[in-house]
């Protein structure tokens, strides 16, 4: 591979990152592609060389808006000189997005190149990504890709990301082959630092084969006719390596040839980035509306389904729309909150876009189910329909539209249940067992002032405390410090806390000098809206606990729900006031410890966390990552390694869970919009605000005004509100199924009020289900070529199951495909239950035929 004897061979690639929106909008990003494409279309009149772009979204862009210069594109790339990589519709974060998103990004990127261009595109293309989920390897592999490409992790701050190959392993198994490139990709064609890559990669791996990505990025741009006239110097032979121009399919192909003849390092773990921290959790509110997003444009999928099965037309177009728009918000600069104020403007006005096509999906689809039930009965009916692939019990409220007037609410047997009047025309009650990707009916009648109504949950209030009790807890508040100072399981009968929990503690967060990357060495302090300082502060950490409230009481107390309410105030010079108000709140029949919170924020340089000290003991704590799992050391632990004290924040989505090294007792946080966190020395803490700069300062690199008020804006002004749970066990996390109760916790039963009429179907009913219970369905959805329908389902504890898939009706056909949908093999039937082995850590995808 080292041509007659030269220092190496250098494969030249023309690239330019460009970022979907960051220092700049969407609108603008339009454009500066459109004259990038241009730039390097008229460079590749002048000169024979090969460029790559990834990005469907914006040949998307380019072709709706440009139609003459996207033929052009066209052509150059069947020509085999302009490369399409990457296969996803953006450059996403890769921590922040569900498991499905990714899968989407592929699937969505994948078929649009195909059918465009006619490529399949096979290289994976991640190069300025904040880190790497463990996952992601098996979605690529089954997406169809070959490659792994990146850059960033050059880009610790710890310890050296000492590898240039490697083969990247799921936790499944499935394993890609990876390059992180030498350099970065916006090289300029320097044969001094051409030279000393070569020696690294040489050191490293024993070859002698660089790929050089050179051009201008980040603002696109493209390539220079300077950089070109260089490289073509090393084409010629006039430099003391070689060159040749190439794809990176080229350059990729044929380090998989040198490496068959050796070993490359094997790496079974995330590619955690020890840098930008930050972006967790900065911008609280395009995350919230991320997974909001997720999980409406899945139900509304499953439901679109079932009700294109009654006769209602399945949204294709719309909810097509819509996934885009969601993918085009999961930009790598976008949803980690590392971007400028009008990028989140617009965001705002994407994601009102894709609720409204979800809610109108879903709400057209539960009318079209709705409308086939016997609802026939004594007083109203009320159908509740339940998203998820088992049957599950929650908390259901519902409008009655009559001021002053009570109800009370029947189960489909004709038996009382416990409800609660909320907010004058409101009743929440507990749906119990409703069934599987289905509905259970519920009834409302006048409530007779003379019937006694159920006993309500007990609580005690004194001059210092308020105490709650479900029959799963009982819950003490502290009237002095607002602090939850008890949670006693009744079941286990263990205190799950260890000390005050629920404690909200705010820290000094101001971006410090001092602190690189390792290469290339850039200065953290400038990626304020990136990264935490909470830990390098002068004079060491620096943290106020919220601990004095303003007000403690009790709000609410009926058959059904006990709240209390919490509110602080926290000041900061100079800052108006901001103000937080906790309820905690239990449930009958449901076991959580639950809590939620609105702020009204107003704080400069400070970062927001919840904490719970936990009876567990353990070195390590889970954390849900896209599509599964991943079990993380305490970093302050004297066994953790560099790498792993690095992890001092980390990401997690839906789900945290801190177990006893024996498994005997754990708890579980779960939140509906959260992704940082941390644990250390059994306390287990979620990030929910940081007030960082806006990175107005690095438009300056780019040549773009700076406003004149940048310095006095900070992220997450203003108002916010979410929900979080404790889930205490009397097992580890895999026993008590808390990814089911975290999906539960995200995706709320959902209630329709339906006028009394005849129907063909009962009154409780299961379209779908899905067991064991280690495995969770996510996607039921017209598949993409026909009207079959896909099913996609992951198994959630790492234990080998058979998944049983029950259908209301018997499917003419069944056979597992990958994540393009392409089939792979045939699959069992058993009447109306499809049957699937899958492994541990496995994403499954069938294709079925009714």
């Amino acid at each position: 591979m080292n041509p007659r004897g030269k220092a190496g061979t250098c494969y030249f690639l023309g690239h330019s990152h460009l970022d979907a929106a960051w220092l700049w909008s969407f609108d603008e990003t339009k454009e500066l592609f459109r004259g990038t494409c241009d730039n390097v279309l008229e460079l590749m009149d002048k000169h024979d060389f090969c460029f790559c772009q990834s990005s469907a979204q914006y040949y998307a862009w380019l072709e709706e808006m440009h139609p003459e210069t996207f033929k052009k594109v066209r052509s150059k790339v069947e020509e085999g000189r302009w490369e399409i990589v990457g296969g996803t519709w953006v450059e996403p974060d890769t921590n922040l997005p569900s498991g499905e998103s990714l899968v989407r990004q592929f699937l969505i990127g994948k078929r649009y190149f195909a059918e465009k261009f006619g490529v399949d595109v096979k290289t994976a293309w991640f190069p300025d990504s904040f880190g790497y989920t463990w996952t992601l390897p098996q979605i690529m592999k089954k997406s169809g890709m070959d490659f792994f490409v990146t850059q960033k992790m050059l880009w610790n701050d710890t310890t050296n990301f000492p590898h240039n190959f490697f083969r990247w392993t799921a936790p499944d198994g499935s394993s890609i082959l990876a390059h992180q490139t030498v350099g970065s990709y916006n090289e300029t064609v320097d044969e001094p630092t051409i030279l000393e890559q070569l020696k690294v990669l040489r050191s490293r791996h024993q070859f002698d084969d660089l790929l050089v990505l050179f051009g201008t990025g980040d603002h696109g741009g493209g390539v220079t006719d300077d950089m070109i006239q260089r490289a073509q110097e090393f084409v010629q032979g006039k430099r003391s390596a070689g060159g040749v121009f190439a794809t990176s399919r080229d350059y990729l192909s044929a380090v998989t040839e040198e490496i068959a003849k050796g070993k490359i390092p094997l790496i079974n773990d995330e590619l955690y980035l020890q840098f930008h921290r930050g972006t967790y959790t900065t911008q609280a509110r395009v995350k919230k509306n991320n997974r909001k997003a997720e999980c409406l444009l899945e139900s509304a999928e499953k439901f679109s389904t079932i009700a294109q099965l009654y006769g209602k037309k399945y949204p294709t177009k719309e909810l097509n729309e819509a996934w885009q728009r969601l993918l085009l918000n999961q930009f790598h600069d976008v949803l980690p909150g590392s971007a400028i104020p009008e990028v989140y403007k617009d965001s705002e006005q994407c994601f009102k876009s894709v609720f409204d096509a979800a809610d109108q999906a879903i709400s057209g689809a539960l009318r079209a189910i709705a409308a086939r039930v016997d609802t026939l009965g004594e007083g109203r009916s009320i159908l509740v329909f339940n998203p998820l692939s088992w049957s599950r019990s929650g908390a259901v409220e519902v409008s009655m539209h009559e001021p002053g007037s009570e109800f009370e609410i029947h189960d489909e047997s004709g038996q009382t249940i416990p409800s609660q009047t909320v907010e004058e025309e409101k009743i929440v009650f507990i749906a119990e067992n409703v069934p599987p990707i289905g509905y259970r009916e519920y009834r409302a009648t006048p409530k007779d002032p003379s019937k006694r109504g159920p006993e309500g949950l007990a609580f005690e209030e004194t001059q210092r405390t308020i105490e709650l009790e479900n029959e799963f807890f009982v819950v003490r508040v502290s009237k002095d410090t607002g602090l939850m100072t008890s949670a006693f399981d009744k079941r286990s009968n263990i205190e799950v806390l260890r000390r005050p929990g629920n404690l909200i503690q705010v820290f000094e967060d101001y971006p410090t000098e001092g602190r690189t990357c390792g290469n290339p060495p850039i200065e953290a302090a400038i990626f304020d809206a990136w990264e935490v300082f909470i830990y390098q502060q002068d004079g060491g950490v620096k943290s106020t606990e919220l601990d004095r409230p303003i007000e403690v009481k009790l709000i609410e107390k009926g058959p059904v729900r006990t709240r209390v309410l919490v509110t602080h105030k926290y000041v900061q010079e100079g800052r108006p006031d901001s103000i937080l108000e906790q309820e905690i709140i239990l449930y009958h029949k449901i076991p959580l410890i639950e809590f939620k919170l609105k702020v009204d924020w107003h704080a400069a340089h400070r970062l927001a966390k919840v904490a719970f000290p936990l009876n567990a003991h353990s070195d390590f704590t889970t954390y849900e990552i896209p599509y599964g799992f991943i079990t993380r050391r305490n970093p302050v632990s004297p066994d953790a390694t560099p790498a792993e004290r690095a992890k001092y924040e980390v990401p997690g989505q839906k789900w945290i869970d801190h177990t006893s090294e024996n498994g005997a007792y754990g708890v579980s946080l779960l939140n509906d919009c959260k992704y940082g966190f941390d644990a250390a020395d059994d306390i287990i803490r979620m990030t929910l605000l940081r007030s960082a700069s806006y990175p107005f300062a690095l438009r300056v690199i780019f040549g773009l005004p700076v406003p004149e008020n940048a310095e006095t804006e900070f992220t997450d002004q203003g108002e916010h509100s979410l929900a979080y749970a404790l889930y205490p066990h009397s097992s580890d996390f895999k026993e008590a199924l808390t990814a089911r109760k975290a999906y539960e916790f995200n995706y709320p039963l959902m209630p329709l009020m339906e006028p009394n009429h005849d129907g063909q179907l009962p009154r409780s009913f299961s379209f779908v289900s899905a067991e064991p219970g280690n495995v969770i369905l996510t996607v039921a959805k017209r598949a993409e070529d026909s009207d079959d329908i896909i099913l996609r389902f992951f198994e959630t504890c790492g234990k080998t199951a058979e998944a049983a898939i029950r259908l209301a009706e018997s499917p003419r056909n069944a056979v597992e495909t990958d994540l393009m949908e392409n089939k792979v093999s045939g699959v069992r039937l058993d009447g109306g239950t499809i049957c699937v082995p899958i492994s541990g850590h496995e994403i499954k995808t069938v294709r079925v035929a009714m």
